[in-house]
């Protein structure tokens, strides 16, 4: 904690939370590593692309992201929490550029994109044949009901929580480092 503490930038951050919809708890089972690997690239894709628009703040976002699988009551639960800086690196390299909104970016839009990068990394595993299947997956490996699955995942809300953290990132790292 204290390392990411010394980290900091002088800068406001926001707290944001990407959760995988449960129907996908089977596969994260057999697919651990793969799962999450594709979670942090589809979260930090997710963020990386907003904050790079410059309708939202034009330069490099600095993340730090910790994966939780669980939720209070020990059910799997698998999200993932970021701490965001509210503004990015310029193209120059040297310049810092603020968000422009109070709120970073709009979690509806988040949601959309995170999805999509999620989504579209399963398809390219499943065709990779890099998806282990077993038990109540054992279907999935037919590419046919895999993409009946996608389509399923494709019409969910799937939820992402952003807001300020109200003791600043301090706050945010200690609650994370709690947990972590």
């Amino acid at each position: 904690m204290e390392a990411r503490r010394d980290e900091l930038l002088n800068t406001r951050y926001d707290h944001v939370v990407f959760t995988l919809p449960h129907d996908l708890n089977g596969l994260i089972q057999a697919n651990r590593r793969g799962m999450y690997d594709l979670l942090f690239k589809a979260v930090a894709g997710t963020l990386m692309t907003f904050g790079r628009d410059p309708k939202w703040i034009g330069g490099e976002v600095g993340l730090t992201l910790v994966l939780h699988t669980w939720s209070q009551n020990l059910g799997q639960h698998v999200h993932l929490h970021g701490l965001i800086t509210a503004g990015g690196l310029a193209s120059d390299g040297k310049s810092w550029r603020k968000a422009k909104k109070r709120f970073l970016f709009p979690v509806h839009a988040l949601s959309k994109v995170f999805r999509g990068k999620y989504l579209d990394g399963m398809v390219r595993a499943h065709r990779r044949g890099a998806l282990s299947f077993g038990g109540s997956t054992a279907g999935l490996s037919d590419a046919l009901a895999f993409g009946g699955f996608i389509e399923a995942l494709k019409q969910q809300d799937w939820v992402v929580y952003a807001k300020q953290p109200f003791g600043g990132p301090d706050q945010v790292i200690s609650y994370l480092g709690r947990y972590t």
